[in-house]
């Protein structure tokens, strides 16, 4: 699909033009707003639907233009220092690496020191799908995201739907209620902005390093069982 909109609109007058509108409206067309919803199943019982993987399939003219606004949104949070330093999902900087790097110090530290050291892994059921519409909407506001900004987000996922497609074809339109859009370019650094507030407060000072998060997997960090249960307190 992409390929053909190269072919279609080679100087990408006509799609420009799209998106100028939808900029100017802070409204997306109706039909960008519906997708189509492919179960791919994974293991264990088919009759489980966690054993199954959703794959979202969206407007191509839709994906074009939300990673037009990730990367919008993406140069606004690096230039004004918005996100964590302990969030390293969704970055464009390799931070797998430093997160291990980390991580290995914190256990070589207390090893070296004949101390303890603790951490916990958090897994977070259904990270993606379960944040509501609201904080996405009042952690753009409340970082100070540009109105027209948010009112254009607010659109992206009012009245939004999904079919489910089985084999005796789509299910009726099902409204997305909750969570960042599967598949949306948009939906990571979302999902990343909606946590922040919470990274920010666990980890405290930056020196730290109490809390390690790659998108929605976490790693506490601890001296002590008392300091461990305060972070996860702190967490949840």
């Amino acid at each position: 699909m992409y390929k053909q909109w190269r072919e279609v609109d080679p100087g990408c007058k006509i799609v420009s033009a799209i998106f100028n509108i939808c900029l100017k409206l802070n409204k997306i067309p109706p039909s960008w707003k519906s997708s189509s919803t492919v179960l791919i199943h994974k293991n264990g019982e088919h009759d489980d639907i966690t054993n199954w993987r959703p794959i979202a399939l969206s407007n191509t003219l839709y994906k074009l233009f939300t990673k037009c606004l990730t990367r919008k949104l993406a140069d606004w949070c690096e230039m004004h220092e918005v996100f964590s330093n302990s969030q390293k999902g969704f970055t464009p900087y390799d931070g797998v690496v430093e997160h291990n790097f980390l991580l290995s110090q914190h256990f070589e530290t207390a090893r070296a020191g004949h101390s303890d050291s603790l951490a916990a892994w958090i897994d977070i059921s259904n990270a993606f799908g379960s944040v509501p519409h609201e904080v996405i909407l009042h952690s753009l506001r409340s970082r100070g995201v540009d109105h027209d900004f948010v009112s254009l987000v607010e659109n992206l996922y009012q009245d939004s739907t999904t079919s489910i497609l089985t084999q005796e074809g789509p299910s009726p339109p099902i409204p997305i209620q909750r969570g960042v859009k599967q598949g949306c370019p948009l939906s990571g650094i979302l999902f990343n902005l909606a946590l922040n507030d919470t990274l920010t407060t666990v980890q405290g000072p930056e020196v730290d390093k109490q809390i390690l998060a790659f998108a929605d997997d976490i790693v506490l960090l601890a001296k002590n069982q008392d300091q461990l249960q305060g972070l996860l307190d702190c967490t949840w």
